[in-house]
C-alpha cells in the first residue's frame, strides 16, 4: 500500500492521489509491482527499499552517491501475539528514504507513527525535522512500551510471590525477550542518531537543534530504562531459579531419608527371610513381633542419629 501526501497553502499534510507532486510517500507491505513502480519513478536504488522490508535489518544510514539518496533504517517496537495474553513486543526497522524533492518511509508492517503528522503543520521541505520528528516518536513508543512491560512485570512478580507456576515462570521469560530486543535494538539507533546529520540529503536547521536534543533526551532516557527494567527482570530470573534448584534438592534429600529408613526394615526381614537357621524362628510365637520391634528401633535410632546431625 502506498499513500502519497503534500503541504497545502497552510503547511497542513494532506493526502494527495499524484505522486508527481507528492512531497512524502508512505510505503506500507508492499508488492512486487509498487516496487518497481517506485524504482521506476524516482530513481532510488532497489537495495533501500529490500533492506527496509528485512524484519532483520540493523538500524544504519547509508548515502547512494549514483541516485544521491539517503536511506535511514531505524528499529521501532511492535507488539506481538503471545501466549497467556501478555503483552510482548519484539522491535521492526523503519525506513525513511531522503531525496532532493521526496521523502519515503518504507516498514513492513502497518504502524500508527505517523497518523499525527497529517493532523499537525509540519513543512515536509524540511526534511531533517520529518527525520527527527519521526525518530523522537519512535523513541517516545519505547517509553511507552516500557510502562506497560513494566507494569506486567509487577504483576507477574505478584504472582510468583503467591505461586511459583511455569506459566508465570514463562510471563517472566517473555518479558525479559522484549527487554532484550529492545535494548540491542536501542542501542543500534544510537548510532544511527549520533551520525544523522552526516547524510548530504539532511541539512543542518537552527529549529533542528532542538528537536535534536529532545530525541536524545528521550532516546537516552529509554536505554537507561530498558537497562534498569533488565536488570531487574534476570535479578527476578536467577532468584527463582535457585528457588527452584533450593525446592529440588529439599525433595531430593527427603526422599533419600525415607527411602534409607525404608530400607533397614527390608534388611531386617532379609537376614530372618533366609532359609538358614537363625536365633528366634521357632523357639517362640512372637518371633515376628521381636522382628518388626528390632526393625522400628533402627529406625529410629537411625532418625534421632540423621536428626542431631541436621540431616533432615
Amino acid at each position: 500500500m502506498i499513500r502519497a501526501y503534500r503541504n497545502d497553502a497552510d503547511l497542513r499534510v494532506v493526502e494527495s492521489e499524484d505522486w508527481a507532486h507528492a512531497q512524502w510517500l508512505n510505503v506500507v507491505k508492499p508488492t512486487q509491482d509498487e516496487i518497481q513502480r517506485l524504482i521506476d519513478v524516482y530513481g532510488f536504488p532497489q537495495d533501500f527499499l529490500e533492506d527496509a522490508l528485512d524484519s532483520e535489518e540493523s538500524s544504519r544510514i547509508e548515502y547512494d552517491d549514483d541516485s544521491g539518496y539517503s536511506l535511514i533504517i531505524s528499529d521501532f517496537p511492535i507488539t506481538k501475539s503471545g501466549q497467556y495474553k501478555l503483552k510482548s513486543f519484539t522491535t521492526l526497522p523503519l525506513g525513511i528514504i531522503i531525496g532532493k524533492d521526496i521523502i519515503v518511509t518504507v516498514c513492513a508492517k502497518s504502524f500508527h507513527y505517523f497518523d499525527h503528522l497529517v493532523q499537525k503543520p509540519i513543512n515536509l521541505k524540511y526534511k531533517s525535522q520529518f527525520a527527527l520528528k519521526a525518530m523522537y516518536d519512535m523513541a517516545a513508543q519505547y517509553n511507552r512500551s516500557l510502562r506497560l512491560l513494566n507494569k506486567e512485570r509487577r504483576q507477574v512478580e505478584y504472582n510468583l510471590q503467591q505461586r511459583v507456576t511455569n506459566q508465570r515462570l514463562f510471563l517472566l521469560s517473555e518479558i525479559e525477550k522484549s527487554l532484550v530486543y529492545f535494548l540491542g535494538s536501542l542501542k543500534t539507533n544510537s548510532s544511527t542518531i549520533r551520525h544523522l546529520f552526516r547524510l548530504p540529503a539532511i541539512k543542518r536547521f537552527d529549529d533542528d537543534e532542538e528537536l535534536l536534543e529532545d530525541l536524545k533526551n528521550e532516546h537516552q532516557q529509554a536505554v537507561e530504562t530498558t537497562e534498569l527494567y533488565l536488570r531487574i527482570v534476570e535479578s527476578m530470573s536467577n532468584s527463582y531459579a535457585s528457588l527452584l534448584s533450593n525446592q529440588l534438592n529439599t525433595t531430593m534429600k527427603t526422599l533419600t531419608i525415607f527411602t534409607v529408613l525404608l530400607t533397614l526394615p527390608t534388611l531386617v526381614f532379609s537376614f530372618f527371610g533366609m532359609n538358614v537357621p537363625l536365633p528366634i524362628d521357632t523357639e517362640s510365637g512372637l518371633s515376628w513381633l521381636i522382628i518388626i520391634v528390632l526393625s522400628a528401633v533402627l529406625v529410629v535410632v537411625l532418625f534421632v542419629f540423621l536428626w542431631r546431625n541436621d540431616k533432615l
